[in-house]
């Protein structure tokens, strides 16, 4: 207990502490961390419930001003968040869903509480979000909290200021790994309350048993439009994403370092989706691999430093850690420290130079956004890709970096390919609109990598084509699955 308490206090990202709080209820604002297995957030609100024999609640905030969210996204999302409301009940807590009109946070709720727990969010619309929220609480005097509970090892504490790679990140996180890694989620539960909460004028409470009748709720408050175009298969909640997770793990793990890159394979997690809604805590996906594999903690500090050393089975775990520890949290610290993620003044001076340095280059072609959305183009491996994140919600990881990378050669300038990106991406990809997706568009431009060999368009910038494809893969095997979608 004494291990964890000290961990989720690294965690804390700011609070305020008032002496005296004059409020009535714990209020735990549900927000990134959308679970409540591994969340830590909730962790020390439960604590601060039992602390202060005060009852615990919880709210979520639906907004239809959230950037680039389709009925799609807020499916998923609902989905589980009806399975989060059920779990919450069974530790007598109640889930309260409520609606921010023009992302406009209700004050009410916060307004008698003692204590505000807030997870935290990475993005500038989220931290807006929690500042304002933040302020709220400050003048009513209450304690404000809020606790990074999405990576492994908390951002501001992984490195003050933004990295430039991956490799000068990893320096800094492999020393502070284990701590994290072996802490154990607290499991407690708080007493059955009779006090009444704060009922809003739009809110969904009380019975989660049905997804749906969340959903027909959410559509209506929000004026959300119909799901268009295919429906993506993949569903949303944590037990789906155990569910993914173990198929992952028996089956495909022992040849991830070796296979993953394969887009005629399926030898990857599909842990984005649930990643991005928080619906599953990469510590816990961390625990069940060590588990099924007999790992101890305490190697994986190695294993990711050495996995380009290893093989087998170790070696698939040292890369896997790789990417949902330290590039996924590459992305976070981006994004936390550069307000520049949403376009190309984030990349790295030496590539916007280089690429405006042959914007009179030559293009390939001049494609319209409306051919570019439905996979029209003269590139087969890149329509086959479009249309794989058209009918499936993903793109291959490969092939995303290939397709994002293409772009430069149909754009007059990097600008432009920069925003065609990020509307195609934000808007198809389920885990798109993060900070794993913005950091993944400024790749495709040179961020987080080193200058290559020159060459027309690119400049500087690392190029991806065709024939390296082909040479690679069995881009036969791709094309028959998603070309003809």
């Amino acid at each position: 207990m004494e291990t964890q308490t000290q961990t989720v206090q690294q965690r804390v990202f700011r609070q305020r502490h008032s002496a005296n709080p004059p409020g009535k209820r714990i209020v735990y604002w549900m927000q990134q961390a959308q679970r409540v297995a591994y969340n830590p957030a909730l962790d020390y609100a439960i604590s601060k419930a039992v602390e202060t024999a005060l009852p615990l609640q919880v709210y979520f905030f639906l907004s239809n001003a959230i950037p680039d969210a389709t009925a799609q996204h807020y499916r998923f999302m609902l989905e589980g968040l009806a399975e989060t409301g059920r779990e919450l009940q069974k530790l007598n807590i109640p889930l309260h869903i409520a609606v921010a009109d023009d992302g406009k946070i209700p004050e009410a709720p916060f307004k008698d509480a003692a204590c505000l727990v807030m997870d935290h969010g990475y993005l500038d619309w989220q931290k807006r979000w929690r500042d304002e929220v933040y302020a709220t609480c400050e003048q009513s005097g209450c304690s404000i909290v809020e606790i990074d509970t999405e990576a492994t090892v908390p951002v501001h504490l992984a490195s003050p200021k933004e990295e430039y790679s991956a490799a000068t990140l990893r320096r800094k996180i492999l020393p502070l790994l284990n701590d994290f890694l072996l802490a154990d989620p607290v499991k407690m539960e708080v007493r059955k309350t009779q006090l009444p909460s704060v009922k809003l004028a739009t809110e969904h409470s009380g019975s989660f048993e049905d997804s749906k009748n969340l959903w027909d709720w959410a559509a209506i408050e929000l004026k959300l439009p119909a799901e268009t175009g295919p429906g993506y298969a993949i569903q949303g909640s944590h037990s789906e994403a155990l569910y993914e997770l173990d198929s992952f793990i028996r089956a495909k793990l022992k040849d991830y370092a070796t296979m993953r890159n394969h887009p005629n394979l399926d030898i990857q997690s599909n842990m984005s989706a649930y990643l991005h809604f928080g619906q599953i805590s990469p510590i816990e996906i961390m625990h069940r691999v060590l588990e099924h594999t007999g790992t101890p903690p305490q190697a994986i500090p190695n294993m990711i430093a050495d996995k380009n050393r290893l093989t087998g089975m170790a070696q698939s775990i040292g890369a896997y850690a790789e990417e949902l520890i330290i590039r996924r949290e590459l992305a976070m610290n981006f994004c936390h420290y550069n307000p520049a993620y949403e376009n190309s003044n984030s990349l790295p001076q030496w590539a916007r130079q280089s690429l405006n340095d042959h914007l009179g280059d030559p293009r390939e072609t001049d494609y319209s956004l409306d051919r570019l959305e439905l996979g029209e183009t003269e590139d087969i491996y890149w329509n086959a890709a479009q249309k794989q994140l058209l009918h499936s919600g993903k793109m291959h990881n490969y092939m995303r970096m290939y397709w994002g990378k293409r772009l430069l050669a149909w754009c007059p300038g990097v600008d432009e390919a920069y925003q065609i990106l990020a509307y195609l991406n934000n808007k198809y990809e389920l885990d798109g609109r993060d900070a794993n997706g913005w950091a993944g568009i400024a790749w495709c431009f040179g961020k987080h990598d080193r200058p290559w060999a020159t060459r027309p368009i690119y400049g500087m910038v690392r190029f991806m084509n065709a024939g390296g494809l082909n040479r690679k893969f069995d881009m036969e095997a791709y094309l028959k699955q998603w070309s003809k979608e």
